[in-house]
């Protein structure tokens, strides 16, 4: 069966889960989104819940996406403001 061929490898809101897609299809790895339209109807129910959107891969890339999801899902320095000081 078709679903068997491929596995969800990331769950997140519509933003997310589509830019991933594009990281994953950059480095070769077809990727399709799942529950994409709930996603856009209802976003404020997708992060990882009911309504989020699903990133499938093929099973057989799971090794390679992996090292790109974990790399896309890491904690973002950019929001960390310790380093700026205000200026009079």
């Amino acid at each position: 069966m078709l679903n068997e061929d491929f596995c969800v490898i990331y769950s997140g809101n519509i933003v997310q889960a589509d830019l991933l897609k594009c990281l994953l299809e950059g480095e070769g790895i077809q990727a399709f989104l799942g529950d994409e339209f709930i996603g856009m109807i209802a976003p404020y129910v997708s992060p990882g819940g009911a309504g989020a959107v699903k990133v499938l891969i093929a099973k057989s890339d799971m090794e390679r996406a992996r090292a790109i999801v974990e790399e896309f899902d890491k904690p973002d320095d950019r929001n960390d403001r310790s380093h700026l000081r205000l200026v009079e």
